[in-house]
C-alpha cells in the first residue's frame, strides 16, 4: 500500500460524521482565543459541542453573565472561522474545577498476555495509606520529607508483592507471567542471555 492509499483511507475516516464533530471541536478549541481574546480565554474552556451548541465552562458566575450577554458577538466571530457553523453557545461555571474524567481503557490481550503484566493498577482509594507521620494538615496523602515518601513507596511495593511470585534464581518478587514464560524473572533471564 502506497502513501496515496493511506492518505485516502485517512481522508475517508475523517469524513465520517463522528470525526467531523471531533474536527469541529478541535477547530473551536484552536480558534477560541481569537474569538474571545486571550484574557477571556484564560477564564474559559470549551467543553463540548452537542447538537451544534457549544458548551463552555467558565471560572465564575460573573463570567457566565458577561459572556452570555456577549454570546451572539462571540458566535458570529467563531462561525466566520469554522467550517461547520454553530447555532448557539451556553456558558456554565458548574464544571470549572472538575478534573477531566479519563475513560477506562480496556486492557488488550497483548498487554494482558505480556509476562510482566501484573493485573489492574490500584485505584487511589485502594492504595495503602501512608504511615501516620506522612499525613500532613490540609493535604492528606502528601508527604513532607523524602523519608515519608520512601515509606509510602515501600508500603505500596509490599502491597504489590502480595500478588507476585518469587523468582527461583534471585528470590525476588516478580509478576507471575515472567515465571510462567521463562521459569525466572525478567532480570535473571536477561543475565542468562548475555
Amino acid at each position: 500500500m502506497g502513501l496515496s492509499g493511506l492518505q485516502s483511507l485517512i481522508t475517508d475516516i475523517e469524513d465520517q460524521p463522528g470525526w467531523q464533530a471531533r474536527r469541529q471541536f478541535g477547530q473551536v478549541v484552536d480558534y477560541w482565543p481569537k474569538a474571545v481574546g486571550y484574557g477571556v480565554a484564560r477564564q474559559t474552556k470549551p467543553a463540548s459541542i452537542q447538537r451544534h451548541v457549544l458548551y463552555v465552562t467558565v471560572a465564575n458566575a460573573s463570567w457566565v453573565q458577561t459572556l452570555t450577554l456577549e454570546r451572539r458577538r462571540i458566535l458570529h466571530k467563531l462561525n466566520r472561522l469554522l467550517a461547520m457553523p454553530l447555532e448557539d453557545i451556553r456558558f456554565s461555571s458548574a464544571k470549572w474545577h472538575a478534573k477531566p474524567v479519563r475513560p477506562q481503557q480496556p486492557v488488550s490481550d497483548w498487554v494482558r498476555n505480556h509476562p510482566s503484566y501484573m493485573g489492574k493498577t490500584l485505584e487511589p482509594s485502594e492504595r495503602p495509606t501512608p504511615p501516620p507521620a506522612a499525613s500532613t494538615v490540609g493535604r492528606p496523602g502528601r508527604t513532607k520529607t523524602p523519608e515519608e515518601a520512601y515509606s509510602l513507596w515501600v508500603a505500596m511495593k509490599k502491597t504489590q508483592q502480595k500478588s507476585q511470585e518469587v523468582c527461583p534464581e534471585c528470590q525476588c518478587a516478580c509478576p507471575p507471567g515472567e515465571i510462567a514464560r521463562w521459569t525466572m524473572c525478567a532480570l535473571c533471564i536477561v543475565k542468562t542471555w548475555q
